[in-house]
């Protein structure tokens, strides 16, 4: 189709989903837009769905319909495990070797002729049983080639999960995929073309496949089932202007196969503490969690791990299904994105009987509203009820220590070095929770509350000193809330404290104190390093901690973080020694399981880079003065 010179703009349609996996919502990236054309592009053939105008794309809105096509055959190599299972495991890039691309035999002389097959090993060990076919010969085997129907297309990126069978200008026009002038089918140039959306908004059905692809749904957003399973999905997105309601350009996409839901996690058992004690009060379950916010997920820091099991829709599932497994009645969590906690992690575990409190932290999102991850702390309303709830932010404590204890100027070079150097916006929660059931404590001089403290420090590896310093303060802050509520008052501080047992804020919690010659008190020994730790024999607290997982098991985890940069622990469940004592902790899987469906975390088995840590806790009651 040859447009006039003033033809000045180029319309695209891209969309996008991504691979639909059992119960996992899709939502599909539709999104139009249009480029400025000078006079030497006007004639250039433009890429497929596109085409040109004279103006530029006008306000619309998109319209959707979901198809669900036939069972699939994913590999014809008799051998493969993928034949017949679906699961996540069996089809990520670990499974298939690195490699996510299917391979088909285009030897017209081979048995194999037209076979597919899911990567290139199963297609090696099944070409040790092709034989060669006549040129006039009759081929024989068990997979028949396939051929196109008449008046439909093959079109070469339709088979992939953001590959396209067609984009479609306005009045119904279809562009010719195998053109590069930007020419368009007429109604009659081929009686197999899908007819498009009709400007008042009624829909008319594909004249190709109609027996094989049925339609599902015209949501926007579709949940696979497990009728989806094995097959693929297709999506036709039409875009319609909002003022006329005229249809301005229709794109179709077909999916993956559809997985099938990710197996339950695996059973963590938990082991018992060796040291006996006094019969003591209630008990509770505890676990903290980094949970990976989506906004880290990238494909650039986690290359090992396929793009939709990064993706959030995926891991809340994952995450869910581990928590609820995990059944605790406190759960302290990092890195929850504000919106996945608002829309997601909120509603899920309150039908399961949990109330919660969110603190993100203390710098805005990033780019878009809810874009900023932080802390979320849950408790069982059967087994808790909230007292008192506070928040706090290193910002503003670095703020309180620069302008009232050192007497800085924030805007001199003094002041800003060292809140520029304090200043990196990680916060922590602070919760009161008294046993819900009078049962839990009928005896009036029973310690009947816990405080949970719950919190993410900073992760950059090269400031030792920032993680001492926010780990020290929040010693402080605790001290204070704590002694002002009595001596008694049960403690435990969960979090990602981004700091390996060697480190000095390790030796602060264990220990009460650290050493003046550790290197993490030594790090501005460079001019360009501001000094904000006070003198070491400064850097105390009061409080006696004991870890839960160095008491039962009488050892930190080889690992609380895994992946390939790093392999650590990180993660801790920290209590007070005089009036809770731990009863049991979840030990961390063997490295064999944490890779047996990944190189690393996370994979689609396990949904964060962290792990979870659990332990099951009592109240010691016999230290309660009279």
């Amino acid at each position: 189709m040859n447009l006039s010179k003033d033809a000045l703009y180029s319309w695209h349609l891209s969309l996008r989903v991504d691979r639909p996996v059992e119960g996992c919502t899709m939502r599909p990236h539709a999104y139009m837009y249009g480029k400025k054309l000078d006079e030497r592009d006007n004639d250039k053939p433009l890429p497929q769905h596109s085409k040109k105008c004279r103006e530029p794309p006008p306000a619309h809105e998109f319209s959707y319909r979901w198809f669900r096509g036939p069972p699939v055959e994913p590999c014809a190599y008799e051998g493969c495990p993928r034949r017949t299972s679906f699961s996540p495991h069996d089809w990520s890039m670990h499974a298939l070797g690195g490699s996510g691309c299917s391979l088909q035999c285009v030897s017209t002389q081979s048995s194999l002729f037209k076979c597919t097959f899911c990567n290139s090993t199963c297609f090696v060990h099944a070409w040790k049983t092709q034989y060669t076919v006549p040129k006039d010969g009759t081929r024989s085997g068990a997979v028949t080639p396939v051929h196109p129907r008449t008046g439909s297309f093959e079109v070469t990126d339709d088979d992939r999960s953001v590959g396209s069978v067609g984009s479609y200008g306005v009045n119904g026009n279809r562009r010719n995929p195998y053109s590069d002038d930007g020419s368009a089918y007429t109604a009659n140039s081929n009686p197999g073309t899908p007819r498009a959306y009709y400007g008042n908004g009624a829909y008319n059905e594909y004249e190709a496949d109609q027996e094989e692809w049925v339609e599902i749904s015209r949501d926007q957003l579709y949940v696979p089932n497990t009728e989806d399973t094995g097959r693929k999905l297709k999506l036709e997105a039409a875009a319609y202007s909002s003022e006329t309601g005229e249809l301005l350009m229709i794109r179709v996409v077909k999916t993956d196969i559809v997985l099938s839901r990710a197996p339950d996690p695996e059973k963590r058992n938990l082991v018992t503490a060796k040291t006996g004690g006094a019969a003591g009060g209630a008990r509770f379950r505890i676990a903290t969690y980094n949970v990976l916010a989506e906004i880290y997920a990238t494909q650039q820091q986690y290359p090992y791990c396929d793009f939709w099991a990064l993706s959030w829709d995926y891991r809340f599932q994952n995450i869910m299904r581990e928590i609820l497994d995990a059944s605790p009645d406190v759960l302290c969590l990092q890195e929850v994105q504000a919106d996945h906690y608002e829309n997601h992690l909120y509603a899920a575990l309150s039908d399961q009987g949990y109330e919660g409190v969110f603190k993100q932290k203390t710098r805005q999102s990033m780019g878009l509203a809810g874009k900023v991850d932080g802390c979320a702390l849950f408790w069982r309303r059967t087994k808790f009820v909230l007292v008192e709830s506070y928040s706090i932010e290193f910002n503003e404590l670095a703020q309180r220590q620069a302008t009232q204890v050192l007497g800085l100027n924030p805007r001199s070079d003094e002041g800003v070095a060292f809140l520029n150097r304090l200043s990196k916006d990680n916060v922590a929660q602070l919760v009161v929770l008294e046993l819900a059931q009078q049962s839990m404590r009928s005896n009036r001089d029973q310690i009947n509350q816990v405080c949970v403290a719950n919190t993410h420090l900073y992760s950059n590896k090269d400031f030792p000193d920032v993680k001492l310093w926010q780990t020290w303060q929040l010693l402080q802050e605790l001290e204070t809330f704590v002694l002002s509520r009595g001596t008694q008052l049960p403690l435990m501080i969960c979090g990602d404290f981004n700091s390996t047992p060697d480190t000095a804020v390790y030796d602060l919690l264990s220990r009460q104190t650290v050493h003046p010659g550790h290197p993490d008190v030594n790090v501005n020994n460079d001019d360009n390093i501001p000094n904000i730790l006070p003198d070491a024999m400064n850097i105390t607290h009061s409080f006696q901690l004991g870890s839960a997982y160095q008491t039962v098991v009488g050892e930190e985890p080889k690992n609380t973080n895994y992946t390939t940069n790093f392999k650590g622990v990180l993660d801790y469940i920290w209590y007070s020694a005089q009036n809770l004592r731990p009863l049991s902790a979840a030990p961390i899987p063997d490295e064999s399981l944490l890779t047996r469906h990944g190189e690393a975390l996370p994979s689609t088995e396990y949904s964060s880079d962290h792990i979870m840590l659990i332990s099951d806790m009592q109240i010691m009651n016999n230290v309660r003065p009279p």
